[in-house]
């Protein structure tokens, strides 16, 4: 089953080491996004929320190991790739 998520706003927060994003999706919860250490993660809040925090209160939607231990660095347009390939869908 894909998962679905209409993006209303992101922003890149820092380029690398992490690379990492936040933003909102179209139905209000925020999200963050990370890649450190090889490991991307994508995380949304439960409910809409205006507090990047209460993303962390949640378990991730994608939280794996997908490159090299002592990498920090990714593009969007690969994030979106790798969430693809594992049926997360970021429009």
């Amino acid at each position: 089953m894909t998962l679905k998520y209409e993006v209303e706003t992101i922003t890149q927060t820092c380029g690398a080491c992490p690379s990492q994003w936040e933003g909102k999706l179209k139905d209000g919860r925020m999200f963050y996004i990370r890649y450190r250490w090889g490991t991307l993660s994508f995380r949304i809040a439960g409910k809409p929320t205006d507090y990047l925090s209460e993303v962390f209160q949640t378990k991730p939607v994608f939280d794996e190991s997908i490159g090299d231990p002592l990498d920090g660095f990714i593009t969007l347009n690969e994030v979106k790739a790798v969430l693809k390939l594992n049926e997360v869908v970021l429009s």
